[in-house]
């Protein structure tokens, strides 16, 4: 009996390789496809102007959109949708990707991933990076719920108290960064430690010593806004989520601030001789980060109603960052985009999700998404050069 489980888990191992290496394989093809499309495209439609009237070269708006750090994952985005939609075709009983079920597995996980990355990538534009925010994603939650269900605060007092932990640690990251030059790394690296062992303080049983859950139990209605089903596998999450892109676009591409942030990532240097304040800007990019983590931590606490403790030992700040360099954010700042950024998170989510759904050996579930994602990291960075060496 020992032997035939053995060997049938084996069988499962080979089986989900061969699946991935039959996966990458169609994406390096037609990754190569995408490429020549776009350089035909390019080439098709690039309007010279004379050197005697002018030097620069007209770009359409679609043009300008391929030459983005976007375009990348957004090629890979669509070469991961059709390859969903053959492995369906070629396995309707065995590959339930597209079933209302998973689908609504989906509408509430990749939302959240994609508010943190949303905050990270703001964050990391900026030139900055913040690995605390797995513990304001726990700590912010549990305050609130402390607050609504032991204190009897009532619920607008006990949110709004959360927010405002989120938005004072993000500020002593920004501080200690900015006014004490203490590189991000090292002091969102100590706020991480230090919000582990407020967590810990929290939820620590005082008869058993041990920590422990506690329960978020809101209103109903508040339920139906932050994690409530729309309509068949829609859910609130995927509101919340449009609605944070939404924001942070308008507030990066269309506001003063934006600006500020691209220019104090790119060169601080320069950006300083412009009048930036880069100290406040990054200041506020912190607290930007801290915010959406714990806005992500909220919704999803609302979702099943329980704050664990562990949850500031799921990797959450990494997945976080990586779902930003997947979407093409530049890891020195001065370069990323809110669609990449979202595209990048989605790709994230939507691998691992695949992987569950090939029957990937639980064990081996870390390893295949920390192939995968320095396989998407690669290749991203492979088009990128050969996209600007086609440009030159």
């Amino acid at each position: 009996m020992k032997n035939t489980l053995e060997l049938t888990d084996n069988y499962k191992i080979k089986k989900s390789l061969a699946i991935i290496v039959r996966l990458f394989i169609f994406i390096f093809f037609f990754k190569k496809l995408i490429e020549k499309l776009i350089e035909k495209y390019m080439n098709k439609n690039k309007s010279q102007i004379s050197s005697e009237s002018s030097r620069y070269i007209q770009l359409t708006k679609f043009q300008t959109v391929l030459r983005g750090p976007s375009s990348n994952v957004a090629v890979l985005a669509i070469i991961l949708f059709i390859i969903t939609l053959l492995a369906t075709w070629l396995y309707p009983n065995s590959f339930n990707f597209y079933t209302p079920g998973n689908l609504a597995v989906l509408s509430q996980h990749i939302p959240i991933i994609v508010i943190m990355s949303i905050g990270v990538g703001t964050l990391m534009i900026c030139g900055e990076f913040d690995l605390s925010i797995a513990g304001v994603y726990t700590l912010c939650p549990f305050i609130t719920a402390s607050a609504l269900n032991e204190m009897g605060w009532h619920l607008f007092p006990s949110v709004l108290i959360g927010f405002v932990v989120a938005l004072v640690i993000g500020f002593a990251n920004g501080f200690v960064t900015t006014r004490l030059k203490v590189p991000s790394f090292i002091a969102s690296l100590g706020m991480m430690f230090f919000l582990k062992g407020v967590v810990r303080w929290f939820s620590e049983n005082p008869e058993t010593g041990v920590p422990g859950s506690i329960s978020l139990s809101p209103p109903e209605w508040f339920f139906n806004i932050m994690a409530g089903q729309i309509f068949g596998s829609f859910y609130a999450q995927t509101l919340w989520c449009i609605f944070f892109a939404i924001l942070a676009y308008l507030f990066l591409n269309l506001h003063t601030f934006g600006n500020h942030v691209f220019a104090t990532g790119g060169d601080k240097d320069a950006a300083e001789k412009d009048g930036i304040n880069t100290s406040k800007t990054k200041i506020i990019a912190f607290m930007i980060c801290s915010f959406c983590a714990a806005f992500a931590g909220l919704t999803s606490s609302t979702r099943v109603n329980l704050i664990s403790p562990g949850q500031t030992f799921s990797g959450l700040e990494l997945q976080a960052i990586a779902a930003c360099v997947i979407g093409g954010v530049y890891l020195f700042g001065g370069r990323g985009t809110v669609l990449g950024i979202v595209l990048g998170a989605c790709l994230f989510g939507i691998v691992g999700n695949l992987l569950v759904i090939i029957r990937a050996p639980g064990e081996y579930t870390s390893v295949f998404m920390g192939f995968i994602i320095i396989f998407l990291v690669i290749l991203n960075n492979k088009l990128g050069l050969a996209k600007n060496k086609k440009d030159l």
